[in-house]
């Protein structure tokens, strides 16, 4: 692809803007550019305002210019119907916008403790999600609560990320993976 795409990140924390800006440079690299200018402009700081705010973040993509905007919210739940109800919502409030939802089933730790986990013990494929938060949080962070050094340890993480197995072990990945590929399917025919 030799179009760059301008994106904005909108979604709950630190943790979830560096797991896509990683992804999108390793999986796509020299496609996705996140315009600078507005990163503050798309702030949330929890679920609740990712919620309240999400129309007019919408609502700003087009006065922005910009082609697409990453929304991102941890479901908090492990539940099937509670996630399959929440991607439909999500669906629904950015349909005719130029959005792309990404729904990490109870937190962005569980895709990262699926990473860790599969370069370190590569034949181990139980699903994780219905471990506590508590205890993803610990397997990829060990127990610090610095957000810099969690960033870091992340990062480490994220030098193994393996697309194509990650979305054989988590369906919430796939569904965000997928909706990636179709938006820059539809992207390139602009």
């Amino acid at each position: 692809m030799s179009q760059i795409v301008t994106y904005a990140f909108f979604g709950e924390d630190d943790a979830q803007r560096n797991f896509l800006e990683k992804y999108l440079h390793q999986e796509f690299p020299d496609t996705f550019i996140e315009d600078e200018n507005e990163r503050w402009r798309f702030k949330a700081t929890n679920d609740k305002q990712v919620d309240k705010l999400l129309p007019e973040a919408l609502r700003q993509i087009r006065l922005l210019e910009l082609d697409v905007l990453f929304i991102s919210r941890d479901i908090d739940t492990d539940q099937t119907p509670k996630i399959l109800e929440k991607q439909a919502d999500f669906s629904k409030t950015c349909q005719g916008h130029p959005a792309i939802v990404m729904l990490p089933v109870q937190c962005i730790e569980y895709w990262l403790w699926y990473i860790k986990r599969h370069h370190e013990e590569p034949g181990k494929n139980t699903p994780l999600e219905s471990q506590t938060r508590a205890t993803a949080k610990r397997a990829v962070y060990d127990n610090t609560k610095v957000v810099a050094k969690q960033i870091a340890l992340a990062n480490d993480i994220l030098l193994h990320l393996d697309v194509n197995w990650l979305t054989t072990r988590s369906p919430s990945f796939n569904h965000f993976h997928k909706q990636v590929q179709a938006f820059l399917s539809e992207y390139a025919k602009t």
